[in-house]
C-alpha cells in the first residue's frame, strides 16, 4: 500500500501556500497518497485543528503521516516535533497541539533536526515537515531526523462544569452544515444525568431541547434536535438548517443541560 500523508492546515484555498506544500511532496521520487483533512481551520486555532484530527485519526491505517500546518511559525525557539503515536506519525510545531489529542503517552517524540534546502525556514510546514514526511514515507525512522525528547508543550481544553443536577459546557466547533458541537461527551452526560429527564438550553430562550435523537432525520425538516455525534460529543443541529446561525450557537457559546 502506498504511504499516506495527510494535511491539516489553516491555509484555506485562496492563496498559493497550500499548492507549494503539495508541489514539494509531489516533486520527490516518493509515490504517496496525499489526503486533505481540512484547510479551513480558523487561523492559528490549534484547539480546532486538534479536534479535527482527533476525530479522524483512528480511521487511518498504521504508518499514516499527519502534517499539521496550524501555528507552525509561532513556537518558542522554533521547536518542531516528530511524534509516533498509536502506530502513526504526527509532524507539528511544539505549540501544545499534541497534548490536545493525546490520551496516553506517545511511543516516541523527537525534536526535528534536519538539513534543510533553505537557511531561513520561515514556512516550516513546507520546508521542514514535508522533507520529514517524505523521509518517513520512504521507510525512514524518526531517530534519523531528530533527537529523542520527552518534553512537549502542554495545553488544556476547557472542560464542562458539572454539578449534581446540571452540566455547563460550550460550543467548540461549528461544521459547514451549521451543526454546533459541544465539549459535553456522552459518558459525562450519562454519568451526571443518571437516566433523569433533562433540558438542554442555550442563548435563545424558548428553544430548549428535551430529548436526544439518533439521526438528523429523526426531526422534521427545519426542526432543532440534539444528538451525540460519531465522536461522542453532544451536538445541536437543525434538520436541513444552520443551527449556528439560527440559534446563535457560535464557538464559545454556553450550553446548559439541566437534569430533574
Amino acid at each position: 500500500m502506498k504511504p499516506i500523508v495527510t494535511l491539516t492546515t489553516d491555509l484555506g484555498g485562496r492563496d498559493f501556500y497550500l499548492s507549494t506544500i503539495k508541489a514539494k511532496l509531489l516533486s520527490q521520487d516518493v509515490d504517496c497518497h496525499i489526503i486533505d483533512i481540512s484547510h479551513e481551520i480558523d487561523k492559528f486555532n490549534i484547539a480546532e485543528a486538534a479536534f479535527v484530527l482527533k476525530n479522524v485519526m483512528t480511521d487511518f491505517p498504521k504508518g499514516t503521516i499527519h502534517i499539521i500546518g496550524v501555528g507552525s511559525g509561532a513556537t518558542d525557539e522554533g521547536r518542531h516535533l516528530g511524534i509516533q503515536y498509536k502506530g502513526q506519525y504526527i509532524l507539528t510545531a511544539d505549540n501544545g497541539f499534541f497534548s490536545l489529542i493525546a490520551d496516553h503517552h506517545p511511543d516516541l517524540i523527537v525534536d526535528l533536526q534536519m538539513n534543510l534546502d533553505t537557511d531561513a525556514p520561515n514556512f516550516p510546514t513546507r520546508d521542514l515537515y514535508v522533507p520529514a514526511a517524505l523521509h518517513l514515507a520512504r521507510g525512514g525512522t524518526l531517530e534519523v531526523i531528530g533527537r529523542r525528547t520527552e518534553q512537549y508543550a502542554q495545553r488544556t481544553l476547557i472542560q464542562p462544569v458539572k454539578g449534581e443536577d446540571y452540566l455547563k459546557g460550550m460550543v467548540i466547533y461549528v461544521d459547514a452544515y451549521g451543526n454546533a458541537i459541544t465539549n459535553i461527551e456522552h459518558e459525562l452526560f450519562k454519568k451526571v444525568g443518571k437516566g433523569r429527564h433533562f433540558l438542554i438550553g442555550f442563548i435563545h430562550k424558548g428553544y430548549e431541547i428535551d430529548q436526544i435523537n439518533h439521526r438528523y432525520s429523526d426531526a422534521s425538516e427545519g426542526e432543532r434536535l440534539a444528538m451525540f455525534n460519531s465522536a461522542g460529543y453532544l451536538e445541536i443541529a437543525i434538520n436541513h438548517g444552520h443551527a449556528g446561525n439560527l440559534l446563535g450557537l457560535e464557538k464559545g457559546e454556553t450550553i446548559i443541560v439541566s437534569f430533574d
